[in-house]
């Protein structure tokens, strides 16, 4: 297999050219976790992976965050993600031990440690006991009781909460939003070993970003490659097991793994709906977020979207995100919202052709319809990358 078989094969078992018959809930379980630093990209990332007749716009993406539906907190690597409720608990139990290990000189740095980290856990526990509370609440809480309540302390201290499973994401409140009691959003479960929790996690990102490398799993978990290895060769007997199957392939010399399943099903979804006439239209622009799947779910250097004649890595730069062109990077995009009006930033690498400049303006209808105000186009002169 070739570079280029391998980034069209992604971009359908990722959704992108096969939309899934799914809510974005449902894509977020699909895909175990999701990169969602940046709130309101992130939710854009999931619905261009509905098809496009029951895309949901970003009220629609944030009720069903509101409601708990999709929730979201730190884990995996010490950053934000989207979780499905049916996920949440096993898959922070499996990775909070290696984060607590990745942000332990922090914690005590900021003296989120002993006896105050005890106390605060307790404290937080307690308000959100009442309800969801905001950022502003917890803090005016912690600083009554003399505990961290400001600046780096009180982040680690929230997410010291999130992996401890006592608290989670809520409903917003106006602008702002909230954390709630762990338990009242997340179903209750009995621990699984550690070894069927990794298989698992390594099933599902193969199924849901294959073909992939045991690197790709590593620099997405954060597990260590001895680690993601095992998980593997588990997720591949478990598989047997089953009656599933875990293919390897070579793409340009290097081993890689994919989910014979999951590929067929992105086959099938491929020959009709908006596959078929994203086929019928050449090449295909796609506005994703910075840290979207697509990108994140891979080691460096992500040679599958690097534009010709370039092989230093592609990194994100929010607040601009990552244009592609059939699934290759061609420039970067920001959208901007003030008030009942959005402007789509363009900032291209090179001159776009007739046809990659009427797939970007469906891209941007697209991007105006998710955020449900009217959206101009601004746009840079071309730039090749540095």
């Amino acid at each position: 297999m070739r570079i280029a078989e391998l980034r069209e094969l992604r971009l359908r078992v990722q959704g992108l050219r096969a939309p899934f018959d799914a809510t974005a809930p449902e894509v977020v379980r699909r895909f175990v976790a999701v990169q969602s630093q940046e709130f309101l990209p992130a939710q854009f990332g999931l619905a261009v992976r509905v098809p496009s007749e029951r895309r949901p716009d970003a009220a629609a993406v944030a009720a069903q965050v509101d409601a708990g539906e999709i929730l979201r907190t730190h884990v995996l690597r010490p950053t934000w993600h989207f979780l499905h409720p049916a996920d949440a608990r096993w898959v922070l139990e499996l990775s909070a031990e290696r984060v607590h290990r990745v942000n332990a000189t922090y914690y005590r740095r900021t003296g989120v440690d002993g006896e105050t980290a005890t106390r605060g856990l307790d404290l937080i526990a307690q308000s959100l006991a009442g309800g969801h509370r905001t950022r502003s609440q917890l803090a005016a809480a912690l600083d009554s009781s003399g505990l961290p309540h400001t600046g780096l302390a009180f982040t680690y201290l929230l997410m010291l909460a999130e992996l401890e499973r006592v608290a989670i994401s809520g409903a917003d409140v106006g602008k702002q939003r909230t954390y709630a009691a762990f338990d009242d959003r997340v179903p209750a479960a009995e621990p699984r070993p550690r070894d069927e929790a990794l298989a698992e996690l390594a099933a599902r990102f193969i199924a849901s970003r294959g073909p992939v490398t045991d690197r790709d799993f590593a620099a997405w978990s954060g597990f260590t490659l001895g680690d993601t290895r095992q998980a593997f060769a588990d997720a591949t007997d478990g598989a047997a097991a089953h009656g599933a199957r875990l293919e390897q392939v070579d793409v340009d010399g290097v081993t890689h793994v994919l989910d014979a399943e999951a590929v067929a099903a992105a086959s099938a979804r491929s020959d009709d709906g908006d596959a078929a006439r994203e086929a019928e239209t050449g090449p295909v622009v796609d506005l994703l977020q910075a840290y979207d799947e697509y990108i994140m779910g891979y080691a460096v250097p992500r040679m599958h979207l690097l534009p010709p004649g370039r092989s230093n890595p592609v990194h994100a730069e929010f607040p601009l995100h990552a244009l592609m062109i059939d699934g290759v990077m061609a420039g970067r995009w920001a959208p901007v919202v003030q008030g009942r009006k959005a402007t789509v930033r363009i900032v291209p690498w090179r001159p776009f052709t007739r046809d990659e400049e009427r797939s970007l303006a469906a891209s941007v209808a697209e991007v105006e319809r998710f955020l449900g105000v009217p959206a101009a186009i601004e746009r840079a002169e071309p730039a090749a990358p540095e």
